[in-house]
């Protein structure tokens, strides 16, 4: 059992599900910066409960509700990708407006 000092309310409670939140978007980072196949990454993303909101032969989006956590990848043609995005929904309201950035793997 998990005991605190103080009330769990929004405060404490948004601050472990941003730790959770950050902590599953390094662990994403990394699988795609080691991960060249898009067909592991798809798997992994899977069994992370992401879901795939396009999954196209130029751009693959998968999606976290729970975490509000979206991954954008675009492809290569063979099955790579030529780059990615791994963000908070949070992060994507606070830019509204600009143009989307990939990082270039």
């Amino acid at each position: 059992m998990f005991y605190t000092r103080w009330p769990i309310g929004g405060g404490m409670l948004e601050e472990i599900e941003t730790l959770q939140q950050r902590a599953v978007m390094v662990e994403i980072e990394e699988l795609i910066q080691s991960t060249p196949d898009y067909a592991d990454i798809r798997d992994a993303l899977r069994s992370l409960n992401f879901i795939p909101e396009q999954d196209d032969a130029d751009v693959a989006i998968w999606v976290h509700p729970a975490l509000r956590i979206f991954v954008l990848l675009q492809m290569n043609l063979g099955g790579g990708y030529a780059g990615y995005r791994v963000a908070a929904y949070d992060d994507l309201e606070r830019r509204e407006g600009e143009s989307a950035v990939y990082n270039a793997r």
